[in-house]
């Protein structure tokens, strides 16, 4: 557990992030495609100082990209970094989404994609047209290995060889994703000169900080040696065969990072977030805060949201971010993004609750309660599930190999469908009645929709407005206390509290489809505690209780008192 301290904080310790998925939250221009003047549209949904009955209350968005690509990997195929995609407007109307966000006090934060570009970027077309131009060095290259075929045994995170052969060089040039995406040489100077005039260029347009996309696999070993295979490897996905001790989390990668936080710390309270995925250890991840906090201020790490739905398993995942957290610095918490499936289908099928809401509340409480900077995914507040069913002829995404057959890809499609505003036409994305949208809506979004959520006190929506605002307004335990738990292994429970001074906001959630004794196994003043919020039907917010002996099924008890509590 660390230790609560009384330094300064900064704006994103105390902040809740919203991720945007621009090509499916708001279209602005009626063509059935995500926008930016959409998104503009809407701001007043995310955070309305002037109003705040029907906004969420967040305090920064972040945008998957919006950069100038082809869209074979739905904008993380950058063709021109300096530059706005016409999918989604201009660079006029990105800058004025930055002015009206910060009218609004949201923090905007773009996704960096600097792993690797476009091959339709100027730079990959220069690169490969032969061995002697000035930016032949900008990529990757190989000559064919000592069978005449690939240099080596390295593979693709989305299937196959990482490896593709340009008939004009003669040679094979690397890509950890797909080989429309080729890597960057981050061991050249003018590459690094390159992408960090391009982070100066959205800093001094206004931008408040950069998620970097797959900041893990940036440096490459210079020898590009065989990765060693697993002993009795026998995976089906190849890449999981594997050692990658060669393609990813080397060394070299905290000075890229280092380099990048360096340029952002000259330009004040900025915040640099990094994906630090691709089976990257919790250890890992924990160090790319850097040796003297010099490096991410938030890594993404993966190993809470792929918790199964178990208290204690959830737990022990809370208490090594706890441990590992180096002093000084902060944890971050997220349970969807764009690659995943959401959250509520992956812990129905491991739950007995058969309720995706009491799911929702539960899983809200502990994003919003824990010690961190929690992130949201658009619709999370909601209560947005998968859309299982996208006919293949209206896929978009599609950058896996087959899994079993030409025809079998897989895709994250599901999990990227359109905002759910209302239940009307296009469910409020689009109010073009002709338009056929990027993606179908799905089929729940006359129930699951923002205008039917604010109007029920009891919906999903409601329980995450109350909660950020209890968050924000009433309990600076909730913002920076310490995290302590209040139950040595959890049986069907969580129990923890969060501390600040005089302050103690004690949590509990029942995981349970049946009554539970409430176990606590830390000696704490049962008596007099203000209720902050809770499902149960028989309580109200700003009731003074006791700490119940027992649990209801899928309780949640969010409780305040100040002054001695342990």
């Amino acid at each position: 557990m660390a230790a609560a301290d009384a330094r300064d904080r900064a704006w994103w310790e105390t902040a809740v992030l919203y991720q945007i998925y621009p090509l499916t939250f708001a279209d602005g221009d009626g063509n059935g495609v995500g926008d930016i003047p959409g998104i503009i549209e809407r701001l007043d949904y995310l955070n309305n100082p002037e109003d705040d009955s029907a906004c969420l209350g967040v305090d920064a968005l972040w945008l998957s990209p919006v950069n100038k690509s082809p869209m074979k990997d739905n904008g993380y195929d950058v063709s021109d970094y300096c530059d706005v995609d016409p999918t989604f407007g201009t660079l006029d109307d990105f800058k004025a989404l930055v002015q009206a966000s910060h009218d609004r006090n949201i923090k905007v934060i773009m996704d960096l994609v600097i792993n690797h570009t476009s091959s339709e970027h100027d730079w990959f077309l220069e690169s490969s047209s032969s061995r002697k131009n000035p930016k032949s060095d900008w990529y990757i290259w190989r000559d064919p290995g000592y069978t005449g075929k690939e240099p080596n045994n390295w593979l693709s995170y989305f299937g196959g060889t990482a490896w593709t052969f340009c008939e004009t060089r003669q040679q094979y040039y690397y890509h950890a994703f797909n080989k429309n995406q080729p890597d960057l040489n981050w061991r050249n100077p003018k590459v690094r000169k390159a992408i960090h005039d391009v982070v100066r260029f959205w800093l001094d347009i206004g931008v408040d900080g950069f998620r970097l996309d797959a900041s893990s696999v940036y440096a490459k070993d210079k020898y590009c040696r065989d990765n060693p295979m697993k002993f009795g490897a026998n995976h089906t996905n190849p890449y999981n065969n594997q050692h990658h001790l060669y393609d990813k989390d080397l060394p070299e990668n905290h000075a890229i990072i280092r380099d990048i936080r360096k340029i952002l710390d000259k330009y004040g309270d900025r915040l640099l977030i990094g994906e630090t995925f691709i089976d990257s250890r919790l250890y890992d991840s924990a160090s790319f805060y850097g040796i003297d906090n010099d490096e991410l201020h938030l890594p993404f790490t993966f190993e809470f949201p792929f918790s199964p739905w178990y208290p204690g398993y959830l737990q022990r995942e809370i208490q090594k971010k706890e441990i590992l957290t180096p002093p000084g610095c902060w944890p971050a918490y997220f349970l969807d993004n764009h690659d995943i499936p959401r959250h509520l289908v992956r812990w129905n099928e491991c739950s007995l609750c058969n309720d995706s809401q009491q799911i929702a509340r539960a899983a809200a409480t502990l994003l919003l309660t824990l010690r961190g900077t929690p992130v949201l995914y658009y619709g999370q507040e909601l209560g947005m599930i998968d859309h299982d069913s996208i006919p293949p002829e209206r896929l978009r995404d599609a950058v896996f190999e087959p899994t079993k057959d030409e025809n079998d890809l897989e895709t994250r499609d599901g999990v990227r469908t359109p905002m759910q505003w209302d239940s009307g036409l296009h469910a409020g994305f689009c109010h073009n009645p002709d338009a056929e949208l990027w993606l179908p809506i799905n089929p729940n979004y006359t129930e699951v929709n923002v205008a039917s959520e604010l109007a029920d006190p009891k919906s999903v929506l409601s329980f995450y407005r109350s909660l950020l605002r209890i968050r924000k307004y009433q309990s600076k335990a909730l913002r920076f206390g310490e995290w302590r738990t209040l139950i040595d292994y959890p049986y069907e429970h969580l129990a923890y509290v969060r501390q600040w001074e005089d302050e103690t906001v004690l949590v509990m959630v029942n995981f349970a489809n049946a009554e539970q004794s409430c176990h606590l196994d830390v000696n704490i003043d049962r008596q007099n505690w203000t209720v902050l919020l809770t499902n149960k039907n028989d309580l109200k917010s700003g009731e003074v209780i006791d700490v119940p002996a027992s649990f209801k099924p899928f309780d949640i008890l969010i409780l305040q008192k100040f002054g001695h509590a342990m």
